[in-house]
């Protein structure tokens, strides 16, 4: 039987349309797998937006504590690699990181 996360960490983001088809791709296929392999981290899960009215990306992180933040793993892989310059967001934040737990 799998286990069940206890909490979700949350991550949007928005990207412009000429560095969104390179950006995907290096997100789907180098960023996720670094991140799972993070210590705590359990599943990933990333959407897009289809109607338009904030971040157009959303990944949803299933992770054992909100403490796999803190390891060096994690803050070794975190972030938007080559993209940061161009990560952007209609609304006043940029990146947002929020931790959801069960009440």
């Amino acid at each position: 039987m799998a286990r069940k996360a206890r909490y979700i960490l949350q991550t949007t983001v928005d990207i412009p349309a000429d560095k969104e088809k390179e950006f995907n791709e290096w997100y789907n296929q180098v960023h996720v797998a670094e991140i799972i392999k993070c210590p705590g981290f359990l599943s990933a899960r990333r959407l897009r937006s289809v109607q338009g009215d904030g971040p157009r990306y959303i990944a949803i992180y299933e992770i054992e504590h909100e403490r796999v933040l803190e390891t060096p793993e994690f803050n070794k892989a975190r972030g938007w690699g080559k993209f940061a310059p161009f990560v952007i967001d209609p609304k006043p934040t940029i990146y947002q990181e929020i931790i959801y737990a069960e009440p």
